[in-house]
């Protein structure tokens, strides 16, 4: 664009002419009559510039002051050794630098301040350019602690909080809502719901947290409200822009959510469900959701080094967006969700081992016996004995950057002795 901007004036080949075009050819027209006037300065691109461009030009040296004349009568003491050659100060500054021993005593007292404009380097200076290695070496070379953003010190506490945040009742959907507040929406309809924002979340690029939280909202909000069948999209879209606004960075706009519903809404009806639902929430838009404890899960009970932990977070990820399908897990607790989908993820990858043992049992707080129902649930969720006509979630995690985990398939039948508590 700079270029085209740069390059002289064209004859117009046809009948369009731009505003800036025509206003560049007057000019030029006229600097033509004017014979001598000067041309108008060259706008130069940044890949344009000369590479010392933007190098500031070195200060003019400073003036030096002539000495004072000495009263009459004083007496002039002869200076120190400071005023030594040159060449030998630089020869002792390389001596310094060249070397790990300190520097002499008598070089430095030697120096005088006039003569340096900057105070002498300590010979240990980790970050001085004469040193053998980089300074970060060793300590990327000792063991690292523990990663901090898992928050080790006050991860017990947290998870605590977040078990008792999730049990609110006015942070729970009820689990038959549609057999007792909704007359015209079904489960399948609410199926369907559901699998369409996944591909309105994977459109739009949106991160796994905001999903969660609209289809919670999505839940919430049809416990306490009956809605009729054409206006449930509209709930689905309302309940993702408010997800959005609170979890992403640069959330979609309104125009963006009527555009994906085809504009069968107006902006004016979606503002005005957006405004019902928060009345609803009170504004209390933060919730632990399946996400918010599978991911703790995921990373604090990864013991395979050799396997890869991608492999786990993909498949994990999948099972919970899978969960989310069946209105009969609604029953279910996230933390609970969350530790069901480890299990059937474990089992999945190493079906000839016992996904459950002590460490994950200390990491999520449950015996496998507390988690028997919603391990089957999610076990006939992958294998596709349940919510099997929606495709949004399953063809989303066939992708390679996913690494296929949706093809993946657990044993046919779980093993009774997987559901036995361990010994104590």
């Amino acid at each position: 664009m700079t270029d085209k901007e740069n390059a002289a004036p064209a004859a117009p080949t046809g009948p369009r002419l731009t505003r800036s075009a025509a206003k560049r050819a007057a000019e030029s027209a006229a600097g033509g009559a004017g014979g001598g006037a000067p041309a108008k300065r060259k706008r130069v691109a940044l890949g344009e510039l000369p590479s010392n461009a933007g190098v500031p030009r070195a200060p003019p040296p400073r003036p030096v002051k002539p000495a004072k004349a000495a009263r009459p009568g004083a007496v002039v003491a002869p200076r120190p050794a400071a005023s030594a050659p040159a060449a030998v100060m630089a020869e002792a500054d390389a001596e310094r630098c060249g070397s790990s021993s300190p520097p002499r005593a008598g070089a430095d007292l030697d120096r005088d301040s006039s003569a340096s404009t900057s105070p002498p380097r300590a010979a240990a200076d980790p970050y001085s350019s004469a040193s053998s290695s980089p300074p970060r070496a060793a300590a990327a070379a000792a063991p690292a602690p523990g990663d901090p953003q898992l928050c080790g010190s006050y991860a017990s506490d947290i998870y605590t909080y977040l078990r008792a945040l999730e049990v609110e009742p006015t942070r729970r959907p009820r689990s038959d809502y549609i057999e007792a507040v909704q007359a015209d929406v079904t489960a399948n309809m609410r199926t369907i719901l559901v699998d369409w924002l996944v591909e309105v979340a994977e459109e739009y690029k949106l991160v796994a947290d905001t999903l969660y939280l609209a289809i919670s909202y999505v839940d919430r909000f049809l416990s306490a409200n009956a809605l009729g069948r054409d206006r449930l999209q509209l709930l689905g879209v309302a309940a993702m822009l408010i997800a959005a606004k609170y979890e992403e960075i640069s959330p979609p706009h309104a125009e963006d959510f009527c555009y994906i519903t085809d504009n069968t809404y107006t902006k004016q009806e979606l503002v005005k469900m957006e405004t019902d639902i928060l009345k609803l929430l009170q504004f209390e838009l933060g919730n632990p959701t399946i996400k918010t404890f599978l991911r703790r899960f995921t990373r604090s009970a990864h013991e395979d080094k050799n396997l890869s932990i991608l492999l786990m977070e993909f498949l994990g990820s999948y099972l919970a967006e899978l969960s989310l399908l069946d209105y009969g897990c609604l029953r279910f607790l996230p933390s609970v969700v969350a530790a069901s989908v480890m299990f059937v993820a474990r089992l999945t990858i190493d079906p000839d081992v016992n996904p459950w043992n002590k460490k994950m049992q200390k990491v999520t707080g449950y015996k496998v016996s507390e988690l028997k129902d919603c391990i089957v649930a999610i076990h006939e969720l992958q294998l596709n004995r349940r919510c099997a006509s929606v495709m949004a979630v399953r063809d989303k995690y066939k992708q390679h950057k996913f690494k296929f985990v949706s093809t993946l398939l657990p044993p046919v039948v779980i093993p009774a002795s997987y559901f036995e508590d361990l010994a104590e």
